[in-house]
């Protein structure tokens, strides 16, 4: 029997097909493979490792950014690898196909699909997913496959369920065999340390490898630990994982000669390191979290942000849940202009040397996570094959249809107005659950991550700002400042287009209105951020609402009053008219009437009014007294260009003679008494 195998580009494709393959070499004497993938990722040396022939084609995944040249690239690649997969099943005439899942197994799904069609392909295809989100191009090469088996229930609903059988997750069967001690002893492990074990999938993960350089003085010092870190072997034009994490750890002083602490590339047979760790820190992966519940053991795990439909953080969040894992999330940083997501080092630090220091508390997480997995997938898979060769049909899935889903909207709007809902039913961001909130914050890291030039600013990053302001996430204070503070120019094509800095004027101006005002920060380095946005910023919505928020949440301040005075000269009138009311809640110096005057019979009636108003506030709080403003009254131009039912200006106009007249104690009074 003639089997292909194809799928790949990362781990958690490349060896569930890898643990189906042994598994058939194990049960059925005489089985010939073929594993077709992508020449520069992981299959082309992990298969050869296994001993099993390979063979490439061209792949590319499916654009998301909606360029037409990324789209046309994606259909060229796509049509060469087709004629390339065509020919090797014309050559090799296989009798089972076995797809799992990545972009890289379309071209032979395709290929057999119009070979099929005219009698030149009569194998059987078994497509296996391994995530409760199928990506884009397994959604549609499922139409080919006669038996699909899926890991998740729930992404059933995605292919015809009469077709779909839940199979879980193969894992190799040295995951099935584990003995702790004996890798302890053959790794030269000391009986005393526990075991801290580092990876990010099968390339490795920037972020967490320099997360472990930051956290590494922190462990050496507090000993006790042996830490085994797999840098992966990621090589590309801005990241290159083993030589940057070397000269890393070179500038702190560890070595090679350093016992407690090894440094791997790579680890084919991760199985012998999960054996002997006490505590994982790995991505939230399907394949990576079956394989550690196999083992039972406790994880620290960091979804990957930019995780098709977010399934890592949905996948962490269920171990999290039964008690068998705790998540740490990347965060948003400034970095030279620009907002990248990265890993806290120093709390990856801490967390760790907390849950080791518990021996309790590892020890339930490690039997929580015994209780996830499905053990007997590989058996299950054995059995569909059989039944797909024999051309029996699988008992339809019985699944409700639409199944409700775990996750949060992926529209950034939808998400905003979901988590505002969120916000008010459980009574505010205090009163919620620890786990939601950081998931929470976690989803406004993301967005505030986002670089796609397409979705700034009306996208993702916008709405990020205006949820680190819905969810109080105070951390990100010094990030929203950054925003409105950065002046870096923006391109000549962007500018052309109405840009004028990196962080465009809507970024910048809800940075304010829905970022700051929201924390209520006022700080003096918030004071001095939006003091300059006043006087500089180009966007005249920026200037105003700075203007605003001086006003609203800062005390009388010399710096704030003068600049609120030189604010009444913009050309903006949105501008001019914060700055007087914001003029009227903080001023305190008798001189800042000298600004007002100015207005008295400006031709536009709202200045007029904001100066009304800035003179009331000035009265109640006793900055000027009701003797100096006798001869202004009659001074100021009441009139309006329209006729309204509510003669605004007017009424303002008596209340401020009011005030004047009986002072604003009395005048006060005299309110209070008419309201009751």
């Amino acid at each position: 029997m003639k089997y292909l195998l194809t799928g790949g580009g990362t781990g958690g494709h490349v060896y569930p097909a890898l643990a189906i393959a042994e598994e058939i070499r194990r049960q059925r004497e005489g089985a010939q493979f073929l594993y077709v993938g992508r020449r520069d990722k992981l299959e082309s040396w992990v298969v050869p490792a296994h001993d099993y022939p390979i063979r490439f084609v061209r792949a590319r995944p499916f654009p998301r950014s909606g360029s037409p040249w990324a789209l046309a690239r994606f259909v060229l690649t796509l049509w060469v690898g087709i004629v390339q997969a065509a020919l090797i099943l014309l050559r090799y005439r296989p009798h089972v196909i076995i797809g799992t899942g990545g972009y890289v197994s379309a071209p032979i799904l395709f290929a057999y699909g119009a070979l099929a069609k005219i009698g030149l392909a009569r194998a059987r295809v078994f497509l296996y997913e391994p995530n409760a989100h199928p990506g884009l191009l397994n959604q549609v090469v499922g139409r080919l496959a006669q038996r699909i088996g899926v890991a998740f229930e729930q992404a059933g609903r995605w292919f015809d369920m009469k077709r779909v059988a839940v199979v879980g997750y193969p894992v190799r069967r040295t995951f099935l065999q584990l003995d702790p001690q004996a890798s302890r002893q053959r790794l030269d492990i000391p009986a005393a340390h526990k075991v801290v074990l580092v990876f990010g999938g099968s390339g490795g993960a920037r972020v967490i490898n320099e997360a472990v350089v930051a956290a590494l003085p922190l462990w050496r010092d507090a000993g006790g630990l042996t830490v085994l870190h797999i840098t992966g072997r990621y090589r590309g034009p801005d990241y290159d994982a083993i030589a940057e994490t070397g000269a890393a750890l070179d500038a702190i002083g560890i070595g090679a000669g350093d016992r407690w602490y090894r440094r791997y590339d790579y680890a084919d047979e991760i199985s012998e390191l999960v054996a002997a760790a006490d505590l994982v820190i790995c991505r939230g992966g399907a394949g990576t979290l079956t394989e550690l519940g196999v083992s039972g053991t406790p994880a620290l795990i960091v979804p990957l942000p930019t995780a098709a439909e977010d399934h890592q953080a949905i996948n962490a969040r269920e171990m999290e849940r039964m008690g068998a894992a705790k998540i740490l999330y990347q965060e948003a940083v400034w970095d030279r202009a620009h907002i990248h997501s990265r890993l806290d080092g120093e709390k990856m630090g801490r967390l760790v040397l907390e849950l080791c220091a518990d021996e309790e508390r590892l020890r339930a997480m490690g039997q929580a996570a015994m209780a996830i997995p499905q053990r007997n997938s590989l058996a299950l898979i054995m059995d569909e094959l059989d039944s797909l060769v024999a051309g029996q049909r699988p008992p339809p899935l019985n699944l409700e249809f639409p199944q409700a889903s775990r996750g949060l909207p992926g529209d950034p709007n939808a998400l905003l107005r979901q988590v505002q809902a969120r916000v008010a039913e459980v009574g505010g961001v205090a009163a919620m659950d620890e786990c939601e909130l950081a998931y929470l914050r976690y989803q406004a890291d993301r967005l505030l991550a986002s670089e796609g030039w397409y979705e700034i600013p009306l996208g993702r990053r916008n709405v990020g700002i205006k949820m680190v302001g819905v969810l109080e996430y105070w951390q990100h204070l010094p990030l929203l400042l950054q925003i409105l503070s950065d002046r870096t120019p923006i391109g000549r094509v962007a500018g052309l287009c109405g840009g004028d800095y990196l962080h465009g004027g809507i970024l910048r101006r809800n940075a304010i209105e829905h970022g700051l005002r929201r924390l209520g920060a006022a700080d003096a380095e918030t004071e001095g951020a939006l003091l300059a946005a006043l006087a500089d910023d180009p966007y005249f919505e920026v200037r105003a609402w700075a203007a605003r928020a001086l006003g609203e949440f800062f005390a009388v301040d010399e710096a704030i009053e003068n600049g609120l005075c030189a604010a009444l000269a913009d050309t903006a009138p949105e501008v001019v008219n914060q700055a007087l009311w914001a003029l009227g809640q903080v001023g305190c110096r008798v001189e800042s009437l000298a600004c007002l005057r100015r207005f008295y019979l400006h031709a536009n009636w709202q200045y007029r009014y904001g100066v009304v108003c800035a003179l009331i506030e000035f009265l109640r709080r006793g900055v000027v007294e009701p003797a100096a403003l006798e001869c202004d009254l009659d001074q100021i131009l009441a009139s309006t260009p329209f006729f309204k039912p509510e003669f605004t200006l007017n009424e303002r106009l008596r209340e401020l003679s009011e005030l004047v007249r009986v002072g604003p104690t009395e005048a006060q009074g005299r309110i209070a008494a008419a309201q009751r």
